[in-house]
């Protein structure tokens, strides 16, 4: 019988994943499960001497078809929304999420894995499978299968009402973000634009069937107009757009939130755990909600003094130039707009100035080169027809050095009105056994247009090496037990933001910046002068990424003063007050469209902060490359080893020990973000 969600082939038929299949066959993969997991609770019961492949690891592999079929609806939910996916998804949540919130309730299992413990085998095992044991055992403990029944129901009520919740949040998002554009019917309304923003807006018109130019909220587009634009006035309408999407009308997220906040404050307390943040971070790095915050204070104070001068120097020469008049503020939709003159003025420098050395196959081809100098890895582009959810989707395979093939990854990177918005990596399915591992990087890169290749900003340049990381990094874990196939997700962004360094080296971009007509290397003053530029604004940047992680923590440590507040913003607002300007308006706060913490069951809530912490252990391991070759193979290879391969056989912090050779340092990190002042 053909099926869709349950094909076992790398990689799959996604024609045959049609929306009217999920339901059965997503069905029809818990009955599976439900069958693997009555065969382990067997050994609960007295069934027989408990063994590790009969309970620890049959455990381990119990949900494998589920985790395939769900992932892949999910993942086209993100790729190619449609109104039958969606509704098919939203059928199928509460009770999927339910069934795996029931396995880490569930007594049976629990007894089984502890029966197993106190065998001579389970007392006897070593490395990775001790840690898979005892992380198996830890995943119980906390999940609460000591807890009474009623608090059990409970717990897999909240599960299912939170996939429910969050699900909703990310669709308001997308669907608020569809409804504006902005029209420009005159060259004139188009004047400071880069000529490849024009070309895209002039694109996007004619996708829509709009005379003129047509602006959306996608960042391709919103970005060079927030940035470039002459017109105050369309800034102005733009990102108004922009800072009330999902914050008012049929699609506000703030009850949303609240609902969110305080079933995630329940589930903390059914746990006796003081906040969500403690039981979220009780397994990463930095083991507490107090701890995380501690590190984001420590980082504010470092960098909040020099935001401070970055703000006023910006002010002063607005006034200047003549941006601002006397005694007027600066209005939040000029700042973009005034520091990229301030830039421009400052080092002679335009980021559009990189973009023609930035062709996508030439950028593409670069970062798999120098993948391949530092881990061994070799990827082409797959010869086969393999066809995907849209015809601009590539596909490519990842070998490794003895030829053998790793993996099988998809590349979708231009932006569609049924997808959602921003970059991502996701593991398909993991490699095993003689099945390579699939996987997908995606993101909304701005197009070719005028017969020129797609043409990227070292924004997007960085964004690809940062999401290929993640990807190296999962195709790479090599533990025979797939449970430790992941990272602590204050550790899972290192591998991605460590690789975003080589874009910054002039004779790694020398591998890939040629110009899209003439084939040229970046010139060495273009360089140079991007180069003197990197920390431009640089405290300003952090100061913004520590807000978020800064609101994230306060939401999930004292979750109930933003539920009985009847202004949630205005509760934001007093804790974001260190880390915003003096503006002629206040900035409303990212929460309704903050996807990262509200759009799914727990994803970055509680933890945010983990993009410093993490940016704090790249800076500090790239810093060995730097002592020792930026493309030393034998560096390459040890990082490899000792970062991307243990998943989570090896404590993270002990990981990085085995790379540096001592913890972490976060001087790297303060010094590569904070201008110097000269004398």
């Amino acid at each position: 019988m053909e099926v869709g969600f349950l094909q076992n082939s790398v990689p799959p038929d996604w024609r045959a994943m049609q929306p009217e299949r999920a339901e059965e066959e997503i069905r029809e993969a818990i009955e599976e499960t439900r069958k693997n997991l009555d065969k382990i609770r067997e050994f609960g019961a007295g069934g027989g001497e408990p063994t590790y492949a009969g309970t620890v690891r049959a455990l381990d592999r119990a949900t494998d078809s589920l985790d395939r079929a769900w992932t892949y609806l999910n993942h086209l939910q993100s790729v190619a929304d449609t109104p039958q996916l969606r509704a098919a998804l939203n059928e199928l949540m509460p009770e999927v999420a339910d069934f795996y919130s029931s396995i880490d309730l569930d007594d049976g299992l629990y007894a089984a894995v502890k029966n197993f413990s106190e065998t001579p085998e389970g007392k006897s095992l070593t490395g990775d499978k001790k840690r898979l044991l005892g992380e198996t055992i830890l995943d119980f403990e906390l999940g609460g299968a000591g807890l009474p029944p009623e608090k059990k129901a409970r717990l897999r009520d909240i599960s299912a009402m939170l996939a429910v919740k969050t699900q909703k949040f990310s669709e308001n998002v997308l669907d608020d973000m569809k409804r504006f554009v902005l029209c420009i019917d005159s060259p004139q309304g188009l004047s400071g634009l880069p000529e490849t923003a024009v070309a895209l807006a002039k694109k996007k018109a004619e996708e829509k069937n709009l005379e003129g130019w047509a602006f959306t909220l996608d960042q391709p587009l919103y970005v060079p107009f927030m940035t470039y634009a002459d017109s105050d006035a369309n800034r102005m309408k733009l990102w108004r757009w922009s800072s009330s999407v999902a914050s008012s009308g049929e699609f506000s997220n703030w009850d949303l939130i609240r609902e969110i906040l305080s079933l995630r404050d329940e589930k903390a307390r059914i746990l006796s755990r003081a906040n969500f943040a403690d039981a979220v971070l009780e397994r990463r790095m930095a083991k507490s909600g107090r701890a995380a915050e501690n590190f984001v204070d420590l980082l504010s104070r470092r960098f909040s003094a020099p935001f401070r001068d970055e703000w006023d120097e910006l002010v002063d020469f607005a006034r200047l130039s003549g941006y601002l008049k006397d005694g007027e503020k600066m209005p939040p939709w000029r700042t973009a707009y005034v520091s990229e003159k301030l830039r421009a003025a400052r080092y002679g420098f335009d980021p559009e100035q990189m973009r023609p050395y930035f062709p996508l196959e030439s950028v593409l081809s670069g970062m798999f080169g120098i993948c391949e100098k530092l881990f061994g890895l070799r990827i082409k582009k797959s010869l086969s027809p393999r066809p995907s959810w849209h015809e601009s989707v590539e596909t490519y395979e990842v070998f490794f050095a003895d030829g053998s093939l790793c993996g099988v990854f998809y590349a979708d990177l231009f932006p569609r009105p049924q997808k959602r918005s921003g970059a991502w990596m996701n593991i398909l399915s993991q490699r095993d056994g003689d099945s390579p591992a699939l996987g997908v990087i995606a993101a909304n890169i701005s197009e070719g247009t005028d017969g020129a290749p797609p043409l990227l900003s070292m924004d997007e340049v960085e964004t690809l090496f940062h999401e290929f990381g993640h990807l190296v990094h999962f195709f790479l874990m090599d533990s025979p037990e797939m449970g430790l196939r992941d990272v602590a997700w204050d550790f899972v962004e290192l591998p991605s933001q460590i690789m975003e360094n080589w874009c910054h080296d002039k004779s790694c971009l020398d591998i890939f910046a040629r110009h899209w007509k003439t084939g040229e290397k970046m010139p060495g003053e273009l360089f140079e002068k991007f180069d003197a530029s990197r920390k431009f604004m640089g405290a300003s940047a952090s100061m913004r990424q520590l807000s978020f992680a800064k609101i994230d923590l306060a939401m999930h440590t004292d979750a109930r003063r933003f539920i009985s507040s009847g202004d949630i913003e205005a509760e934001a607002r007093k804790i974001l007050a260190p880390y915003s300007c003096d503006t002629s308006e206040p900035v409303p706060s990212i929460l309704p469209r903050f996807t990262h913490l509200f759009g799914d069951s727990v994803g970055y809530a509680a933890g945010y902060y983990s993009y410093k912490w993490a940016e704090v252990l790249d800076a500090d391991a790239f810093s060995r490359f730097e002592r020792e070759g930026i493309l030393n193979p034998e560096v390459g290879r040890e990082f490899a080893e000792k970062i991307l391969k243990v998943g989570n056989s090896v404590d993270p912090a002990e990981a990085f020990r085995n790379f540096m050779g001592r913890d972490p340092d976060i001087s790297a990190l303060v010094e590569r973000s904070i201008e110097t002042k000269k004398a």
